[in-house]
């Protein structure tokens, strides 16, 4: 029987473990062995995960203070491959995070190793590095990422960034599987707020979103920005909005099950510095949401088709963000009917579909 091998030392909740639950329940209903190697595991995913799969939590083999944990769990589960995990002939990798470990393993063990590519590699880098470091980063994953045996993107720029390097590379775009079930709800109704979802980290650029919206909360007296996610940023943003004086009109909730926030509220705003193919957007369009998203690389102007099915804004833009808002707002029946033409366009990312496409790939390894 044909192995697949989940290479994700660090599952957390947000995008990559929706694909990680729906990918590995996928493979264990078409009858492969499925083994999920991780340092750290949320309850929430544990929850939705087959029962047949085999979970590998890695023992600490280094532990130490002085590495983030992050990295201490990629660094702990290369070391359990090497030294503890039985490998065989008919097993294949998917690294989902950390490649250069799995590409590392793959090679001292001889098996293929195949890497999911998340974030276009020039986005995830170029806003928190100098040049400097930019150059050596963005090389290291070049010369790492060519000893794979397979690259999978979730998005058609990425693939063309790595086909200009890797033009014997087997590399494919598969767009994130999900479910999608169409539900016939309409734009009326809906509360005078807008939504952004994410963690609270850099990436999702909530700096900007607040100081945008306070840019716009007189011209759009009654409208309240609700920002639903955990992490790191919590005491900086919301030092941000105690600052503007925004308490009465910006709301955090915790991490939740986002859809039922979705599909009440008027607008979606996404504004990351970078992406790679975002559920989130999906799941907006499957609500009929109106959404305004950032032209980040790489996912978002291919969900959105270019500006047809949403709207696109600036990087890192926030005057510019600010205005589109507006004119969302002011142009209410556009944006209802960019929502429409979305909902009817969802089965590009349909969930037998997209898996179909990564069993089809990964058995050319195996």
């Amino acid at each position: 029987m044909r192995n697949i091998i989940f290479f994700i030392p660090n599952i957390e909740r947000g995008g990559i473990e929706k694909n990680l639950i729906i990918l590995s329940n996928y493979f264990i209903k078409k009858k492969y062995n499925v083994h999920i190697i991780f340092g750290k595991i949320s309850n929430d995913v544990k929850k939705n995960l087959s029962k047949k799969i085999t979970l590998i939590k890695c023992t600490k083999i280094i532990n130490t203070t002085f590495v983030p944990s992050r990295i201490l769990n990629s660094i702990n589960c290369f070391l359990y491959m090497l030294i503890n995990y039985r490998f065989n002939k008919r097993q294949v990798i998917l690294s989902f995070q950390d490649h250069p470990f799995s590409i590392l393993i793959s090679k001292i063990k001889k098996i293929p190793c195949i890497i999911r590519i998340a974030n276009h590699p020039y986005g995830s880098l170029k806003y928190f590095n100098n040049k400097i470091d930019f150059f050596i980063k963005i090389n290291i994953k070049k010369i790492f990422y060519f000893f794979a045996s397979g690259i999978i993107c979730n998005s058609i720029s990425s693939t063309a960034f790595f086909k200009k390097y890797y033009r014997n590379k087997k590399i494919i775009t598969i767009y994130n599987p999900l479910k999608i079930k169409k539900y016939f709800i309409n734009n009326l109704n809906r509360n005078n707020q807008i939504v952004s979802i994410g963690r609270l980290q850099n990436q999702k650029n909530f700096t900007g979103l607040i100081k945008a919206f306070n840019l716009v909360k007189n011209k759009l007296k009654k409208t309240k920005l609700v920002i639903v996610g955990s992490g790191g940023e919590y005491k900086k943003l919301n030092f941000i909005t105690k600052e503007l004086k925004l308490t009465n009109r910006v709301i955090f909730l915790k991490y939740q099950d986002p859809i039922k926030i979705i599909k009440i509220s008027k607008l979606f705003v996404l504004n990351s510095l970078w992406e790679g193919l975002p559920n989130i957007l999906i799941e907006c369009q499957n609500y009929k949401t109106p959404i305004l998203s950032s032209d980040c690389l790489s996912g978002p102007r291919e969900i959105l088709q270019n500006g047809k099915l949403g709207y696109l804004t600036p990087v890192n833009n926030e005057k510019l963000l600010a205005k589109k808002i507006i004119y969302i707002f002011k142009n209410y029946k556009s944006a209802k009917l960019k929502s429409e033409l979305a909902f009817k366009r969802l089965n590009r990312f349909n969930e037998h579909s997209q898996c179909k496409k990564f069993e089809v790939f990964l058995n050319k390894f195996v």
